[in-house]
């Protein structure tokens, strides 16, 4: 299936976003982008830790719940499932010659080490996204946790667009990666917010004799 990313229109669509992240590379966005880009690092460091301290106050465990059963089910779909099927090779790993044809000169910036797994789509960028927008989904039964779920949103997707700039990844990689992230998140949220919360806790609460999530 690789062979059809060598499409000249999914080709000029990597080029032209790739031409307008090379003209915003500064050393200070180099820095910024590699610290962001390692937050979203295997296994999610930042979502682990974001999803741990939710879990820890029972009336934010259900946030906690949803951000890691969104970070589990995008993370199913895409590095389980479609990267192994796909095998898209990393930006860096294709014949040079195919981005030349295309009028670009891709460079290596050596940001972060080279990864020897497949590309698509960006694993960072399905996952992080998948956490942050299940989690998202669940602010809006108490619109007060919009003020955690914005900024964490936000964040996922800065991690999306730090894969481009640090080349890791091509741009389709990360757009397909935010779909993913989008329907994972989304699935995750219908499995604990309609099913696990209202009918499997209760029975759990009820054999606990103590509450353990709140809505």
């Amino acid at each position: 299936m690789a062979e059809f990313f060598l499409n000249e229109f999914i080709v000029n669509i990597d080029v032209a976003i790739y031409q307008f992240v090379d003209s915003i590379m500064s050393p200070v966005l180099n820095e910024i982008m590699t610290f962001i880009t390692h937050l979203g690092d295997t296994p999610g460091i930042i979502w682990w830790v974001i999803g741990i301290i939710l879990l820890i106050p029972r009336k934010t465990r259900k946030l906690g719940v949803l951000l890691i059963g969104g970070l589990a089910v995008a993370s199913l779909i895409n590095n389980v499932a479609l990267k192994n099927v796909i095998e898209r090779p990393r930006p860096y790993n294709i014949d040079p010659s195919i981005w030349k044809n295309a009028g670009y000169e891709y460079v290596w910036p050596g940001l972060i080490d080279k990864s020897s797994s497949w590309s698509f789509p960006s694993g960072h960028t399905s996952t992080s996204i998948g956490a942050a927008f299940a989690m998202f989904l669940g602010c809006f039964k108490n619109k007060k946790y919009l003020a955690i779920g914005i900024p964490t949103l936000i964040l996922s997707f800065l991690i999306g667009f730090s894969r481009i700039y640090v080349h890791v990844h091509y741009p389709t990689d990360v757009i397909a990666g935010a779909v993913v992230g989008l329907i994972g998140g989304f699935l995750a949220y219908l499995l604990i917010a309609k099913v696990l919360v209202p009918k499997v806790v209760p029975i759990i609460e009820k054999k606990l004799n103590k509450k353990i999530i709140e809505e």
